[in-house]
């Protein structure tokens, strides 16, 4: 009974891993559409055996959208055939592993390639419910056809002053106020204080852009855009809500107290 038991729980749990993992893969290749460059984005996806392979020519530096996920041991035997996909482009990738793709042999392999842990980040899972609680000086406001283009100065704003062309702002803007990306502007007064976004496929969602300008830190604003985004997802009749954060982060501690829960913890192996 008890190994039938762990046997079920394992298939859950991998079953969730790959769900983020699809859904996470999802909404890379939307970030590339829509990201805020004055170099567009050209990113291809290529499956070499179990593994998916994120190439973005134009953004070479980039570890973000030049990763290889879901490699593992069935796929040992072509490592220098994925890894010659990226060299041949002057490209080093980034290995983006789950612990169920990770071993000893997986280790070894990359490490004898020069490539190390560099960092991780814990994936959660919560199935929304409806909060409360919400500040009254907080004012939140979801980006339109209307205020898209304020959205993109505020975000642009978080990215130290990041400098667009207008023709890209123009064409990107879109992007920001679409049914399966829908972002959110919190404001104290009149001043924009953090926005957050909320990434939508089928029946599942994904938190991500979470952002506070520094001097609202403290003052509830990311819990604020949570409980919102989460209650929006109850509206909408999403399943389930997915989320990446830094161990023991703001953010992480804001998720947990929220309900979030752990899923699984990944690893970024890449040359340094």
């Amino acid at each position: 009974m008890f190994k039938i038991e762990d046997k079920n729980v394992k298939n859950y749990l991998l079953e969730q891993v790959t769900r983020i993992e699809k859904l996470e893969l999802e909404l890379t290749v939307f970030n590339s559409k829509r990201a805020l460059s004055n170099i567009d984005k050209k990113l291809e996806v290529k499956e070499i055996g179990s593994s998916s392979l994120l190439i973005d020519a134009n953004s070479r530096g980039s570890a973000y959208y030049n990763r290889v996920k879901c490699f593992g041991g069935k796929d040992l035997d072509k490592l220098e055939q994925i890894l010659n996909i990226y060299y041949e482009q002057d490209i080093v990738p980034c290995f983006d592993m789950t612990p169920n793709n990770i071993n000893e042999k997986v280790s070894a392999a990359l490490s004898e390639n020069g490539f190390v842990n560099t960092e991780q980040l814990v994936f959660m899972q919560l199935t929304p419910e409806a909060c409360s609680g919400l500040k009254d000086e907080i004012k939140i406001v979801e980006v339109t056809q209307e205020n898209a283009e304020e959205f993109v100065n505020i975000v642009m704003r978080s990215n130290g002053g990041m400098s667009i062309e207008k023709d890209v702002i123009e064409r990107k803007k879109q992007y920001f106020y679409r049914p399966n990306f829908r972002n959110y502007i919190s404001y104290i007064g009149n001043d924009a204080a953090g926005i957050g976004s909320l990434f939508i496929s089928g029946k599942e969602g994904y938190i991500a852009n979470d952002y506070t300008f520094d001097k609202f830190r403290g003052n509830g604003i990311q819990k604020s855009l949570l409980k919102h985004r989460i209650n929006k997802a109850k509206e909408l009749g999403l399943e389930n809500l997915y989320t990446d954060v830094e161990f023991g982060s703001v953010s992480h501690n804001n998720m947990e107290k929220l309900g979030f829960r752990t899923v699984f913890i990944n690893s970024f192996w890449m040359k340094v």
